[in-house]
């Protein structure tokens, strides 16, 4: 179901947004009209992933498709194991803190198997770094499924998707929703920002994430959205 609050800002959408936001519903609707559809919303920390993964759900409401909203934060893994090779360890960021194995065993493979499967879209509460009672649904069988996050195209999640959606944004844009995100010190937020940043460089350069997305989108500002095209000289 789709939150009254998002259908409310839907009206807020300037032309630009509402026609992105259109076709990218009408573009993903086009290429699978039918079925459990699998869409990843990915990109580096701070580009909107969320926020724009909401914006769509409503746009393909609005097209009359049955869509649910999951996010790659919910399903960390607690502190203990996600710093266990430090806290500042862009390794360890990358490896250890999202449980990828859960992601798809509990919500992407039961989404995809369709009937009365029922799946979870979210595990794991990670301001109280706790897991979180298992809430089952079930959907019709045609219904889209987004999901937002990060390293969404890594090696144990390489041919889940349906379609990949690749969000940036100026690296001055996204410092500024970090910051206002994360809310701690500055020399805190100056050593987890190199984890993030380090760990998206590796993932960038082994998976090429970019290349082998549907759509890249230029999301430096919310309300003019744009999308862009890979250089392919």
């Amino acid at each position: 179901m789709v939150d009254s609050a998002l259908l409310m800002k839907a009206a807020s959408w300037t032309p630009e947004q509402k026609a992105l936001y259109t076709s990218l519903a009408e573009l993903l609707v086009r290429r699978n009209p039918r079925g459990r559809r699998l869409v990843a919303i990915e990109g580096r920390d701070g580009v909107g992933k969320t926020r724009f993964a909401d914006a769509l759900q409503v746009a393909l409401a609005r097209a009359g498709v049955e869509a649910f909203r999951a996010s790659a934060d919910d399903f960390h893994r607690s502190q203990a194991f996600r710093y266990r090779q430090g806290r500042d360890s862009p390794k360890g960021y990358y490896e250890d803190a999202f449980d990828v194995e859960l992601l798809d065993r509990v919500l992407l493979h039961p989404f995809r198997m369709g009937g009365s499967t029922g799946f979870m879209t979210r595990a794991f509460d990670l301001h109280a770094d706790r897991s979180v009672e298992m809430e089952w649904q079930t959907a019709g069988p045609d219904a889209v499924l987004l999901v937002d996050g990060v390293f969404l195209q890594r090696p144990a999640l390489a041919g889940k998707w349906h379609a990949v959606l690749y969000l940036e944004a100026d690296d001055r844009v996204r410092g500024e929703r970090m910051r206002a995100r994360d809310g701690a010190h500055p020399d805190v937020q100056h050593a987890s920002h190199r984890r993030y940043r380090e760990a998206h460089d590796h993932y960038e350069r082994t998976v090429r994430p970019r290349q082998k997305a549907l759509v890249i989108v230029d999301n430096s500002d919310w309300r003019w959205p744009k999308q862009v095209f890979a250089d392919t000289c």
